[in-house]
């Protein structure tokens, strides 16, 4: 009798939560860009115009190109499902763009962005995953995802 008891006992309580989960409203939460992914490309990139919702011009920075390995052109920002928040992308001449997918709160002018640059040495470091425009990846890595965090600011 006891062994009866367990075994309804044990049909019972997933049923009944299963029956209660048809009830629950399921919604995605975008979450926060919080730890982002680079992809490396060794040409330039450019979005369709589309999917691009800002384009900061990057002028007062350059980076170093490395020696022994080639030199990528343009790094991929992506979260963990693979969506793209932005392309950071260098052209012939050395101009630096980054094109923002996502509507994050950042200055235009990027001061924590060149500071970090500075900081590390990205001017000159010749390293070629991590040096050059690896090196200023890694820099504007942490500030889209300390952006993203941040609430978006509201614009007039």
């Amino acid at each position: 009798m006891l062994k009866l008891f367990f075994f309804i006992l044990l049909v019972m309580v997933p049923t009944h939560t299963l029956a209660n989960e048809e009830g629950l409203d399921y919604t995605l939460v975008k979450e926060p860009f919080t730890d982002l992914n680079l992809r490396l490309s060794n040409r330039p990139l450019t979005p369709p115009d589309n999917i691009i919702v800002q384009t900061i011009l990057l002028p007062g920075l350059s980076v170093a190109r490395p020696v022994v390995a080639p030199s990528p052109q343009a790094v991929i920002f992506e979260d963990n499902q693979r969506q793209r928040v932005a392309i950071l992308s260098m052209n012939d001449t050395g101009q630096l763009t980054l094109y923002l997918l996502e509507r994050l709160p950042l200055d235009p002018k990027l001061p924590s962005l060149v500071q970090c640059a500075n900081n590390r040495g990205c001017q000159t470091d010749r390293t070629p995953l991590t040096g050059g425009l690896g090196c200023l990846a890694l820099c504007l890595k942490n500030l889209l995802e300390a952006a993203s965090i941040s609430p978006l600011q509201k614009t007039p």
